[in-house]
């Protein structure tokens, strides 16, 4: 497996950038990595068709489809029939809430007794029993197969199945050490704005596991749903005279962020268009892109407050998408969660999720969702999602351990514990205990990944996470030392996991390890304040010798410590100095933003073309979305 990988030379007394180089990552074995690829569910599956819905029944939750296309086989003419609630507790997956609205469509992939439908941004499976087909068990790794539009996979296979090759997005996993590992736990497939992709150049002759292609350039075309180079056909698609297309295409660039500024004038543009569809996927555009535009707030305002219950849900959406540049409309949000209409409420809910802490001014106005049946599970995620932001953790998330409760209510309360952390999450802990010996492999994958989270309310489950059945070759020693939280990793004897050592690439290639804890320092951050703070200790006193390249990341776990010590240094006379003081923003990534100015400062004065291409990727790494 190969991946990109930032590499640089280190002396004692700097850091410089040097070249982008492909290193080679060693099979992990672990059910993410072991994912099918589409061209395995393609391989394996009798008949392909895309369906519509017909309907979801509330009361016997059977989902009515309708098949309206065939890929692969002969076609059908009978409805299908999905009973999709789960067996103990008859609770139907939020993500199929969501997306079963009549006329929204999914391509179902079935053999004799086995069904799986993607949906677009989500999947799952049903089992035939009887003739009956039920919800079988929990599909989160599909997504590593295909996430995205439900018309670009028909489409794609389609091709794949006459031989041709397929644009396609995935849920992106192992490049720029991101793990899907944190994203498939916290159950973020439903979130687009926070799930990471990668679009693939997909065939027949693709291997059929997820480590063989995630990060393989024969098949990996580039980060995200879109790329850059897309821009000017999508500026065209802004003008175009089908409401729906520059809707759509608003939606696309948004997916670029900060890259798509030359996208702002026309955007601008259709914040004046005559349909309200356009005028919200503008505005969110505007504020993703540009985190600030009064004209884009005060659209998306007038949205939240429409008469019309489908476009107070299309605002909601589209706040969601906006990023930081929704902070203006908190507030607002909070207010659509008391919607009268139950659809509304799960979008803003939705919303909420996705903006995370931008969000946690709305925190509160969740806590009563918590008591909604057909709202629990999306409040307490969403609660999960601001984080630290929402403590003390609401009472009402121990209540939903209780041992009355479906075990998807279970998990739902122990994913916002693990994420909100704090005393009051000890409740998660005990319940870990409890259900870690009964767990299969996912399951206690999940469990180590809510005791890492957890921090060191976690340690008195250290030996039933140190006790499971777990092959994975890091994440057990991974998941002890963010429980502890006493050292570098790197300085920790045995935190590597089986075999591994904190090379970073150097010599031997790059193993899991890279990739697990520079995910553990992304999704704690500042909760490894204490170990960051080491961190940037050795490099005050030039001890840091044995830090591996991406262990510099922790620095982003503090960032004002880290942005006051190394501001000084953009200045300094001495070059290895003002290097490696760049270095180190780079390193930091979004955590650095408020050394922009300061940086471009520096390029402005550095003497070489060496020095401010430097100074340009520090930029860029703390820019890029």
């Amino acid at each position: 497996m190969q991946m990109k990988k930032a590499k640089f030379t280190r002396n004692l007394t700097s850091v410089a950038l040097v070249c982008l180089c492909l290193v080679f990552v060693r099979p992990s074995g672990a059910y993410i990595d072991l994912a099918p690829t589409i061209t395995k569910i393609i391989g394996d599956s009798q008949k392909i068709s895309v369906v519509e819905v017909v309907n979801l029944n509330e009361s016997t939750h059977v989902l009515t489809l309708k098949e309206v296309r065939t890929l692969k086989g002969t076609a059908g003419q009978d409805p299908i029939l999905h009973n999709v609630a789960s067996s103990d507790g008859n609770v139907v997956p939020p993500a199929i809430v969501q997306w079963a609205d009549a006329g929204a469509r999914g391509v179902l992939f079935s053999s004799r007794t086995t069904s799986l439908l993607c949906f677009g941004e989500g999947w799952y499976q049903a089992k035939s029993s009887g003739g009956e087909w039920k919800l079988g068990v929990d599909r989160s790794d599909l997504p590593l197969a295909y996430y995205g539009s439900v018309s670009r996979l028909a489409d794609g296979i389609g091709s794949m199945l006459k031989g041709g090759d397929a644009i396609l997005t995935m849920v992106q996993h192992g490049a720029d050490d991101t793990a899907a590992s944190f994203d498939l736990a916290f159950n973020r497939m439903n979130l687009p704005s926070v799930i990471r992709v990668q679009r693939i150049r997909a065939n027949m002759s693709m291997p059929g596991t997820v480590m063989a292609v995630s990060v393989n350039p024969a098949y990996v075309i580039g980060l995200g749903l879109v790329g850059e180079e897309e821009i000017p056909a999508l500026l065209q698609r802004l003008t175009s005279p089908d409401a729906a297309v520059r809707a759509e295409a608003a939606q696309d660039i948004q997916q670029l962020g900060r890259k798509a500024r030359p996208a702002e004038a026309s955007l601008v543009k259709l914040l004046a268009d005559p349909v309200e569809r356009v005028r919200i996927a503008a505005a969110s555009a505007l504020l993703r892109i540009t985190g600030s535009n009064g004209d884009a707030v005060n659209v998306l305002s007038r949205g939240l407050t429409n008469t019309d219950a489908a476009v107070r849900r299309a605002a909601a959406d589209a706040v969601g998408r906006a990023g930081q540049g929704a902070t203006p409309l908190v507030a607002n949000l909070a207010t659509v969660l008391k919607d009268q209409n139950i659809q509304t409420r799960r979008a803003a809910v939705r919303a909420v999720a996705t903006l995370g802490p931008v969000a946690a001014g709305a925190a509160s106005a969740l806590v009563p969702l918590l008591n909604e049946p057909g709202l629990m599970i999306e409040a307490a995620d969403a609660l999960g999602r601001i984080g630290p932001a929402a403590r003390p953790a609401p009472a009402r998330l121990a209540a939903m351990l209780a041992d009355d409760q479906p075990m998807a209510v279970h998990l739902a309360a122990v994913r916002a514990l693990a994420q909100i952390g704090g005393p009051e999450a000890h409740p998660a802990v005990d319940f870990i205990i409890k259900a870690l010996p009964g767990m299969d492999e996912i399951g206690e994958y999940n469990m180590e990944i809510f005791l890492s989270m957890l921090g060191p309310v976690a340690t008195d489950a250290i030996q039933a996470s140190q006790s499971t059945k777990l092959t994975h070759p890091v994440l057990p020693s991974a998941t002890l030392w963010a429980i502890k939280s006493e050292g570098l990793p790197w300085q920790t004897p045995g935190a590597g996991g089986r075999g591994g050592g904190f090379g970073g690439g150097r010599g031997g290639g790059l193993d899991l390890v890279s990739t697990m804890y520079v995910a553990y320092f992304r999704e704690l951050g500042e909760r490894l304040r204490p170990v960051a703070l080491m961190l940037l200790k050795q490099i005050q006193e030039g001890t840091d010798t044995s830090t591996p390249t991406w262990g510099y990341k922790l620095l982003a776990c503090a960032p004002a410590e880290s942005i006051a010590q190394f501001s000084a240094g953009l200045t300094s006379d001495n070059l290895a100095t003002r290097e490696r003081a760049t270095v180190m923003f780079g390193y930091m990534g979004a955590a650095a933003a408020p050394a922009q100015a300061r940086l471009q400062a520096a390029m402005d004065k550095a003497p070489t073309e060496r020095e401010k291409r430097l100074i340009q990727w520090a930029l860029g790494e703390i820019t890029a979305d």
